[in-house]
């Protein structure tokens, strides 16, 4: 009785920690995403907040945010030219980042992440 019980108790152990193994393998892969999405967002606060945008184009601003965006290591997204659209208002402009981030989570098994942030620059 005792053997058995060690038994179930094993095998109980081990669907835990590949349960968890699983999960982590899983944060591991997917919190990197949002970490990028984070860093997007404070990079476009920023450029909302920076009184130097006063009198700047749609091109000047995307140059200026390509290179925040490559400062912070945010290449594909610096790469991806139809992620950001421009919509002119009055006294600016609406940027919007609207894209989606895939990846791999195990061998036919992925992920699939949308984002949307939109800030407002005040060009005069």
């Amino acid at each position: 009785m005792i053997k058995k019980q060690a038994g179930l108790t094993m095998i109980s152990w081990i669907l835990i920690l590949g349960l968890l193994a699983t999960q982590v393998i899983m944060a591991i892969r997917i919190i990197p995403v949002y970490s990028n999405h984070q860093t997007l967002v404070t990079v476009m606060n920023e450029l909302a907040a920076d009184s130097g945008m006063k009198g700047k184009t749609p091109k000047q601003i995307q140059k200026i945010l390509k290179k925040r965006l490559n400062i912070n290591s945010l290449y594909d997204l610096e790469r991806d030219k139809e992620a950001f659209t421009y919509k002119k208002l009055s006294d600016g402009y609406v940027l919007t980042a609207k894209y989606e981030a895939r990846g791999p989570i195990f061998k036919n098994l992925e992920f699939a992440a949308k984002f949307d942030h939109q800030v407002e620059i005040k060009t005069r």
